[in-house]
């Protein structure tokens, strides 16, 4: 007999959807003739993982953003579908002038493709995680900021990341007194993983307008204002359970720490 607990935390699952933005263009990887989320580590794709790492928590309510080569994610992501029958699939497949994810998100709200009713895990296909467990425990981890503390979103952080750069320290002529190469910043940094209530997204739909000139961002717009109201919760992990892949380092990087993984995680 299944405990009531667990009832309560798949009634909590089917009120979620995931979200996937992967309308990226690769910038700074280099001339590449697929799109990143159908870039592959380890021989697939990284939307693969985004989805199975979901799958495997219960997640089965699937919406992808798609802007850049759409065509050939899409193509990808209808063969893979068959591999998860109980899974559903909706695109949302954005102009070229609707720049930046905040504006993403508004169009698919604007065209239906998102439930205001739903909350929404969020990520990235260009982020890899190491935590096979890690979207029930943000979605639990949710649930308690939402009873507690009345937030409406919570942010999967690292607890520091290494500063792609080399620092001086320096007195006051000038001097450079200490210097490290590409030195660990503890400070709380954002992994791209996140949970929102449908409020959210109704913030996204009143305060993000498709006309607006530019490109407008998601991060840059609503999650400063839920900070300032404290209505934001969050999630803190070590710094080896994420891996961005952003740069041809970063890429070589992933390759390595997934198949190390891999060997490990796979039964013999």
């Amino acid at each position: 007999m299944k405990a009531k607990g667990f009832d309560v935390i798949e009634r909590e699952i089917e009120r979620t959807q995931v979200l996937i933005l992967a309308g990226g263009k690769a910038k700074r990887m280099g001339k590449i003739d697929v799109p990143k989320a159908l870039l592959e580590v380890c021989g697939r794709p990284l939307v693969d993982y985004a989805i199975d790492l979901c799958i495997n928590n219960g997640f089965r309510e699937f919406v992808f953003l798609l802007g850049y080569k759409h065509e050939q994610i899409e193509e990808h992501l209808k063969d893979l579908a068959s591999k998860y029958e109980d899974a559903s699939f909706e695109f949302s497949v954005e102009p070229p002038e609707v720049e930046g994810k905040g504006k993403a998100l508004r169009y698919a709200i604007e065209m239906g493709k998102i439930d205001l009713k739903k909350r929404c895990l969020v990520l990235y296909p260009d982020d890899l995680f190491f935590d096979q467990h890690l979207p029930l425990k943000l979605l639990l981890q949710h649930l308690q900021g939402v009873g507690m503390f009345e937030t409406l979103g919570t942010l999967v952080l690292v607890s520091g990341t290494e500063y792609p750069y080399g620092v001086g320290e320096l007195d006051e002529f000038g001097v450079i007194r200490h210097y490290e190469e590409k030195p660990f910043i503890a400070r709380y940094t954002n992994t791209g993983m996140s949970m929102f209530e449908p409020a959210v997204m109704k913030m996204v739909k009143e305060e993000i307008s498709l006309d607006t000139p530019g490109s407008i961002e998601f991060e840059r717009v609503v999650l400063p204002e839920l900070a300032k109201e404290g209505k934001l919760y969050s999630l803190v992990v070590p710094p080896q359970v994420w891996i961005p892949v952003n740069t041809q380092k970063e890429y070589e990087y992933a390759e390595k720490r997934m198949r190390e993984f891999m060997e490990k995680n796979t039964p013999c």
